[in-house]
């Protein structure tokens, strides 16, 4: 079907007033009688709290107010899943990021002086720094409940007979280090208590449930409380639970004046939500002729001083532990422990990028141990829809696996990746060519609550507002959201105003998370299109004096026979009467048919897919990776907005490179030693390959236009693309993330105990 708006490559609307250096993001805002706060922190990774002497600071020329605990008015800790992190520690600290206490003062450089004057004694205590000392006997206990916030046992079928029965076993170890999520825009904002109402300018992913957690550290009624959150520069998940907003807010009602809070980069890097490291041990059964028997899985998360979303991303793993491929017998076993490292939670992906790089190196191992095609045994294996999942559950919505591996093959790098791998740019460098193929889960997964809403107003002038909760992180999703309401309501793309972020403007729509927004607020944008049309039908039948079904609507008028009403002067003898057009509705995301005992949020019913191809060059008297050309092939369904989705695509393929080769957050003892760019290694524009992005669109039925969100799983298949590729240039194998240099360097000077490497020192 042919849309006027859906499927184009409309322009961001956004992106004018970016180009141009109008857009103010929260922590570019001023207002009047500013102050400025400062956060002390611990520093320590793990001590009990003797003494804090805040006196010096007090007395501090231009030093408003100090806080502590003591002025926190409600509960002290926050979280979105458990409220196990204090807004101001009390008795210990548990990280060296752990606040303690806030300065307010008359400019920021005054704030950050009287901070260095406060006193803290402490007594340190033994921590733990590697995951799995947390299981020990007699180890340090972080929280009072114990080292262990998740463990779960998942068995689907019998491994053991399938085991017995297979032709081949696979079992290796693998490691994921930290990540950082690096955007741009640092944690901070500005806050405003005035008589008896909160407002606060801060990035965030979730307004309303801001809102709640802020109603509960302050004390006041949710509806005392606006959280304004759009835009926001960047969050890939560091930004779905509070960073800096229960401090910031503590400030303000302690003073009554705008407060403003930025982190340093140093302070994001030791304290922002982060991927959690991992350790995984994976064993796979299979049959001679690639079919797929059993999986077996033992993972730990690091979920470092508190649980942030710890046990929802150890859940979602669980979910996709099989990847994107039939297993009828499972068994995984996962623990999400505490330590005295940085607290890790959300990040682009929820879990996926790391289970994802060892069942795709899994699988590739596999097809070369039985002489197989690694893109035939993923066609063989692929998930397609009306197929089993892991758990007996039902995959009846559209699952685009099959599609984008048939696709890759068809692809000039596959076709000929023999003679392209012969092309190496140097004699001492070797070409080799990787595959990678991963689903990922859209929506928070059965059992929890899963919704979104829209509301959409004709304005005075003829125009429309619309209204959805989930804030635009840099994705684009508002251009996405226009695309869909000015298809739905017949009008130009101009006509429509999108507001998103705002508590108080804005309904709850869900979080701006889980690659969900696409599929749960356009349906919502559908919903509410139509009911306003039939209230705008409605509001016409009683001025043309016909009845309601007579009325018809072409989005620019009104019109029985030869009567006609053009939408803006509808528009205005509605204003004229004081009444105002508008619809409100909700959507509920759908759920698999079945659910896991004792787990939430799984399984998934709705997936994207995404398969890739990575052609890297490797020097081999180096150990240097450098990736040459990538091929993304995604399913997203209807492509709303193709320039969104190449975007997408483009900005996740570089993540997933860099995580794979580049990034690797030093934590030592409870300490970050890669605080900044100098030290933690990010790509730059010279480092990012040719990308090219080639969709498929298998539609799905029940998504708006025939869409599904996909934005994760655009970052998850690169990785192990690229380290199959490192692999078919040189042999070697990667099980320790990043694959650096000295790793690669040392592995080649090995080759002959390639197979037994594993890098467990490296964490």
């Amino acid at each position: 079907m042919e849309y006027k708006w859906v499927g184009k490559p409309v322009s961001r609307i956004d992106a004018p007033d970016k180009v141009i250096g109008r857009t103010k993001y929260m922590t570019d805002l001023e207002l009047p009688g500013m102050l400025w706060g400062k956060i002390v922190r611990a520093s320590v990774p793990y001590a009990k709290i003797v003494n804090l002497d805040t006196g010096a600071a007090e007395k501090y020329p231009g030093v408003v107010a100090v806080v502590t605990h003591q002025d926190v008015p409600g509960s002290n800790g926050f979280g979105i899943a458990v409220s196990d992190q204090p807004v101001f520690c009390s008795d210990r600290v548990r990280y060296e990021g752990d606040a303690v206490a806030g300065v307010i003062a008359e400019t920021r450089q005054i704030a950050e002086e009287a901070a260095a004057r406060i006193k803290i004694d402490y007594e340190p205590l033994p921590g733990i720094f590697d995951p799995r000392q947390a299981f020990r006997d007699g180890a340090p206990q972080i929280h009072e409940k114990g080292n262990i916030f998740l463990q779960t046992h998942v068995q689907a079928g019998d491994v053991d007979v399938a085991f017995k029965e297979a032709d081949l076993i696979v079992e290796r170890d693998y490691h994921t280090p930290v990540q950082f999520p690096v955007y741009l825009e640092l944690e901070g904002g500005v806050a405003e208590y005035r008589e008896d109402f909160l407002t606060i300018w801060c990035g965030s992913q979730y307004p309303t449930q801001d809102q709640r957690q802020l109603s509960q550290i302050l004390n006041i009624p949710m509806e005392k409380i606006r959280v304004i959150s759009n835009p926001v520069g960047g969050a890939f998940g560091g930004k779905d639970d509070l960073t800096i907003q229960p401090q910031l807010a503590v400030m303000a009602v302690k003073v009554g004046r705008p407060v403003k809070l930025v982190n340093t980069r140093e302070e994001s890097n030791r304290t922002s939500w982060k991927r959690h490291p991992m350790f995984i041990t994976m064993k796979t059964a299979v049959k001679s002729d690639g079919t797929l028997l059993a999986n077996k899985i033992n993972l730990i998360l690091d979920t470092g001083a508190y649980a942030g979303l710890g046990g929802a991303v150890l859940t979602n793993i669980i979910g996709h532990s099989c990847g994107a491929y039939r297993f009828p017998n499972l068994e995984a076993i996962g623990y999400c422990v505490y330590t005295n490292n940085c607290p890790n939670s959300a990040m682009r992906g929820f879990g996926i990028p790391q289970i994802t790089f060892a069942m795709e190196t899994q699988i590739d191992v596999v097809a070369e141990k039985l002489g197989l095609d690694p893109l035939e045994i993923r066609l063989k294996n692929g998930f397609a829809t009306g197929d089993k999942g892991p758990f007996d559950n039902t995959l009846s919505m559209a699952m685009g696996t099959i599609p984008t591996v048939l696709k890759a093959g068809k692809t000039d790098l596959w076709k000929r990746r023999a003679e392209i791998k012969r092309q190496a740019t140097r004699p001492w460098k070797r070409r080799g060519i990787g595959i990678a193929t991963s689903i990922k889960g859209a929506g928070l997964g059965r059992g929890l609550p899963d919704y979104s809403a829209a509301v959409i107003r004709l304005n005075e002038t003829g125009s429309y507002s619309v209204g959805v909760g989930c804030p635009d992180l840099g994705q684009g999703n508002q251009t996405a959201f226009a695309q869909i309401a000015a298809e739905s309501l017949q009008c130009h793309i101009d006509d429509i105003d999108i507001i998103t972020g705002d508590s108080m403007e804005t309904p709850d729509s869900g979080i701006t998370a889980a690659s969900r927004t696409i599929y749960a607020a356009g349906n919502a944008i559908l919903l509410a299109a139509a009911q306003l049309q039939q209230e705008i039908k409605s509001f016409a039948s009683k001025r043309l004096n016909v009845a309601e079904n007579e009325v018809c609507w072409d989005g620019d008028k009104v019109f029985c026979q030869s009567r006609m009403i053009p939408r803006a002067d509808l528009a205005a003898m509605a204003n004229d009467e004081g009444l105002i057009l508008m619809s409100r509705s909700y959507f509920d995301m759908p759920v698999a048919d079945r659910g896991v005992d004792g787990l939430v949020g799984l399984p998934h019913i709705l997936f994207g897919a995404t398969t890739q191809i990575a052609l890297v060059e490797v020097d081999i008297n180096t150990g240097y990776v450098d990736v040459l050309e990538t091929i993304c092939i995604p399913d997203a369904g209807k492509v709303i907005n193709l320039k969104g989705l190449e975007g997408q695509a483009e900005g996740g393929s570089v993540m997933g490179m860099s995580f794979a080769l580049m990034e690797d957050g030093r934590v030592r003892d409870g300490h970050v030693f890669t605080d900044n760019y100098d030290t933690y290694i990010i790509p730059t524009a010279v480092d990012c390959p040719e990308i090219i992005v080639d969709p498929v669109e298998v539609l799905e039925e029940s998504g708006p236009f025939g869409a599904k969100g996909i934005a994760e799983s655009l970052c998850t298949t690169v990785t192990p693309a690229v380290t199959n590729a490192i692999y078919d240039a040189i042999g070697v194998r990667i099980s320790s993330l990043p694959a650096t240099p000295e790793k690669i360097y040392r592995q080649l000077r090995q080759m002959t105990e390639v197979d037994a490497v594993h890098d467990t020192n490296e964490y």
